[in-house]
């Protein structure tokens, strides 16, 4: 049985990013990821500050052709008729960007690998504490390994790996996606945002040339048949202006993807040898843009504490992080949607006042 340092069950930027600053400081490192990255992820978009982050771990190629592309404006329309345009031209760190999130986390767990973390694909992990407060991994290719600390970095939906760990929603949210063929030259590198009765939209050009527009609505509005959703997408899609029009000529999709966008964070995050990170801490509302940014800072932040602290120091500093930070965003969330109140009576924006 292969002893390590550290186990990381989940692969996504928060992970990876974990695994490659531990891996570099010289510990042995796990890094089981269940799949193969052979899915599109969602979470494309990341604000101006994302750049410094990389450029702090060492991986600001990661912001250029096929992973990222620059973004440098953002238009909405949210609450009110008009389109309102923020250029990223004042920003100290440069414009927003746009990610392959599918090459992007392949791309980051692939350094940790190559900073000498063990990186196991299509291998779920499962832990099991010992008197002593490691950790057995059980592994779904059946070769156990045993950890010192355990880390959870499985995203939004993550948990059910054995550890005590419990979670929060705050709301029901989940986004509604289709992928776009676009004409080349024809789709200016820009985040486009718009409300509209049923949720809100948003459309992001991807460094392949493609786009994904994916609707941000409440669950129980969806319909459950594929044929009955899809036309209630196109017809969502219909009542926008702004997104509508950045999509012309390009042809109608044929099926969607539906991923969880709910708000949550961990109620308990932290325990004995035993952490969780990234979305598996605190997910924000997709509105924000801050999801993947917040991940990388929660790895740097993570792997400073737990080699820098005691244990019981680093989970009760990481626990208290996470209530500040949920204070925060309720606050930040209620100011962004009381903005929108064209639909206020429509069940999706009647719903969201009330979080």
């Amino acid at each position: 049985m292969t002893d390590y340092d550290f186990a990381v069950a989940g692969a996504g930027p928060a992970g990876s990013a974990f695994a490659l600053l531990a891996a570099r400081a010289g510990y042995r490192v796990l890094l089981a990821e269940r799949s193969h990255f052979e899915k599109a992820r969602f979470g494309e978009t990341a604000p101006p500050e994302f750049r410094a982050a990389l450029t702090r771990i060492g991986l600001d190629h990661l912001t250029r052709a096929p992973y990222g592309r620059d973004a440098p404006e953002l238009v909405s329309v949210w609450g009110g008729d008009q389109s309102l345009s923020r250029n990223h031209i004042l920003s100290p760190f440069g414009a927003a960007l746009h990610l392959d999130r599918q090459k992007f986390d392949e791309a980051l767990a692939f350094a940790a690998r190559d900073a000498g973390a063990d990186l196991r694909l299509a291998c779920r992990a499962r832990f099991v504490q010992q008197p002593d407060g490691s950790h057995i991994v059980q592994l779904r290719d059946g070769a156990d390994a045993r950890a010192t600390i355990a880390i959870l970095s499985t995203g939004r939906s993550g948990g059910n790996v054995g550890l005590p760990y419990t979670r929060r929603h705050l709301d029901d949210q989940i986004g509604v996606a289709a992928h776009f063929v676009v004409p080349a030259g024809d789709f200016k590198p820009r985040t486009l945002v718009e409300a509209v009765p049923s949720g809100w939209f948003y459309l992001s050009a991807l460094p392949t040339g493609s786009a994904v527009a994916i609707l941000v609505t409440s669950a129980p509005l969806v319909p459950r048949g594929r044929a009955q959703r899809l036309r209630w997408w196109l017809e969502a899609l219909a009542r926008t202006g702004l997104i509508r029009a950045a999509l012309h000529g390009c042809r109608i999709p044929e099926k969607l993807s539906v991923c969880d966008a709910r708000g949550s964070y961990a109620l308990r995050g932290a325990g004995k040898n035993w952490l969780a990170i990234g979305d598996a801490r605190i997910a924000p509302d997709p509105l924000s843009g801050q999801g993947i940014h917040w991940a990388i800072d929660d790895a740097c932040s993570a792997i400073e504490l737990v080699t820098s602290s005691g244990w019981g120091e680093a989970a009760d500093k990481m626990n208290a992080k996470t209530a500040r930070e949920v204070e925060q965003y309720r606050a930040d969330r209620q100011f962004a949607y009381s903005r929108e109140r064209r639909f206020e009576s429509e069940s999706y924006w009647t719903m969201q006042a009330t979080l």
